[in-house]
């Protein structure tokens, strides 16, 4: 196997360039650092377009297991040195492989309406590590898909992708092109209730019903629910109780509070 060196190398390069994410919107395609993330890709479903790896990772059984799997079905494995490797990495400790993995088609929200009960809207969500967050507690919650609104990091940002711990190969992710107008309007039409979090006035997060279909706005983690979505949409208010003298929960950790309210209702009501 030919060994790449140099970091000038085309194919490194355009690897490297990916770490934009205005390249990646363009070239559809996103890196993932790991074997593990790696393995979720695959076992998903997603395209692999390109995986770097260190010759050091081929010692590994699983890592090497991996690669052959993935080299039989075409898809191009090439080695590096790790300084090499390391000049594509996101991370300050490589794993030892990055693979470039193509965009999984954009859900439509027609069918995940139609298929779910609990869909989750962040509204302007912009720290990576709470998006990341989100996405991973909807999963376990079983929501049936995440969107999140214009002025949102971008979902296949490396850290996003890293704090969803594979949830976001596997859960139906997309930023919305309007303010989410479109989605609220499309949930109201099916009788779907729709919540807004809120720091305080709204009512206590025990008291809405959340055996009916709902759709949970949480709101950007300084400013709250955006004047364009509130403008855009109606809803319930609920909030959270808190101890003083604390003041808000971080909007992830707010996020799981009422996603996991609407697990235990559901879960008694069934």
């Amino acid at each position: 196997m030919m060994v790449i060196k140099s970091r000038q190398n085309p194919l490194i390069r355009s690897v490297r360039a990916l770490r934009q994410n205005k390249v990646r919107r363009v070239k559809k395609k996103f890196l993932v650092e790991g074997v593990r993330l790696l393995e979720e890709a695959v076992s998903s479903g997603c395209t692999i377009d390109t995986v770097l790896c260190c010759t050091d990772i081929l010692t590994d059984s699983l890592s090497k297991k991996l690669l052959q799997k993935l080299d039989c079905q075409g898809v191009s494995v090439v080695a590096t040195t790790p300084d090499v490797l390391a000049s594509v990495a996101e991370t300050k400790s490589p794993p030892g492989l990055i693979a470039v993995v193509c965009f999984p088609s954009l859900p439509a929200i027609d069918p995940i309406i139609e298929n779910s009960d609990l869909i989750v809207l962040g509204d302007k969500i912009q720290d990576p590590g709470n998006a990341g967050t989100i996405i991973r507690t909807s999963e376990a919650a079983r929501v049936g898909g995440v969107f999140f609104t214009p002025g949102s990091v971008y979902p296949y940002s490396d850290k996003v992708i890293r704090a969803s711990m594979g949830s976001l190969f596997r859960l139906p992710v997309a930023i919305l092109p309007d303010n989410g107008r479109k989605l609220y309007e499309y949930c109201l039409k099916r009788g779907w209730q729709s919540i807004f979090t809120v720091p305080e006035g709204g009512i206590p997060w025990w008291q809405v019903d959340f055996t009916q279909p709902t759709l949970v706005v949480l709101g950007n983690e300084g400013a709250g629910i955006s004047p364009e979505m509130q403008a855009a949409t109606k809803g319930l208010k609920v909030s959270i109780p808190l101890a003083p003298p604390v003041e808000s929960l971080n909007v992830a950790i707010a996020g799981a509070v009422i996603l996991f309210e609407a697990v235990r209702q559901r879960s008694i009501s069934h």
